[in-house]
């Protein structure tokens, strides 16, 4: 190989790999929550997420009629519980897909509850447990 022709050679592979190296972390979306619900059950029942925005997807996978409301617990015994803001999906059909909602939610425990009917005392209720650093 000619001397310059390797000179060509080492210059193109110095470009080539000249944009390699760590890539940068970047977020473009937040989180995407799915849920599912169905008698008597939220799915999953219990998830851990990170402090943030994040977006709910709800689908209704029972035979009946289901909603689901995000909530913060009581403060005190007796007390009701409190719907976040933005944090409730109306009421869907047997196999409905709400329209997404998205609520920024900070550190703490939160319930994720149908409040038709009885459903809650049915069961259907899960947890939401918000930690660590946010998004």
């Amino acid at each position: 190989m000619s001397r310059s022709h390797l000179s060509v050679c080492l210059a193109a592979t110095t470009i080539a790999l000249g944009g390699c190296g760590e890539p940068e972390q970047i977020r473009t979306e937040r989180p995407v929550l799915r849920i599912s619900l169905d008698e008597y059950r939220v799915m999953p029942q219990n998830i851990s997420a990170r402090p943030g925005r994040m977006k709910f997807v709800v689908r209704n996978t029972g035979t009946l009629p289901h909603n689901l409301a995000i909530q913060t617990p009581p403060e005190q015994a007796g007390d009701k519980p409190e719907d976040v803001p933005g944090g409730r999906v109306a009421s869907m059909q047997s196999g409905e897909t709400a329209p997404p909602i998205k609520v920024t939610l900070t550190p703490g425990t939160y319930r994720l509850v149908c409040t038709i009917a009885n459903h809650d005392d049915l069961g259907q209720h899960g947890e939401l447990i918000i930690k660590g650093p946010p998004l």
